[in-house]
């Protein structure tokens, strides 16, 4: 497990998690839904940290190294929810259903000025076995 740095976003967007649900259209236009299990998984974190500085940035990178990529998983500290109230940032600290967050894909940083980065981070929450 890998500890995220304890860093503010400058912009937050969550998608709740899916529930494994078929449905079906008959022939007359009827819609029929199964669910397949009782719980939500893949939630996805976007994260921006705007005007960072390489050091900021750099922290990023070691936990993407620390976590192997996507394999591991990793611990959000309160600060990357910091502006949600309690029950808000206890829903999103555990992807919305006790899940596990993982890196969707690698930390990306945009040259702002020398010093000066911007950094997108896509995570995201799975039901690990």
């Amino acid at each position: 497990m890998a500890n995220f740095p304890a860093v503010t976003p400058t912009a937050l967007d969550f998608t709740a998690p899916e529930f494994p649900v078929k449905s079906n259209t008959s022939l007359s236009g009827v819609v029929s839904r199964r669910i397949f299990g009782n719980r939500g998984s893949r939630s996805v974190l976007s994260l921006s940290f705007d005007n960072v500085t390489d050091a900021v940035a750099t922290e990023f990178f070691n936990t993407w190294n620390e976590a192997k990529g996507q394999l591991d998983s990793l611990t959000l500290p309160a600060a990357v929810f910091t502006g949600a109230d309690a029950s808000l940032t206890a829903y999103l600290s555990d992807g919305g259903d006790q899940l596990v967050w993982h890196f969707a894909e690698p930390p990306q940083v945009q040259r702002v000025k020398p010093g000066i980065s911007s950094i997108r981070v896509r995570l995201e929450a799975t039901r690990d076995a």
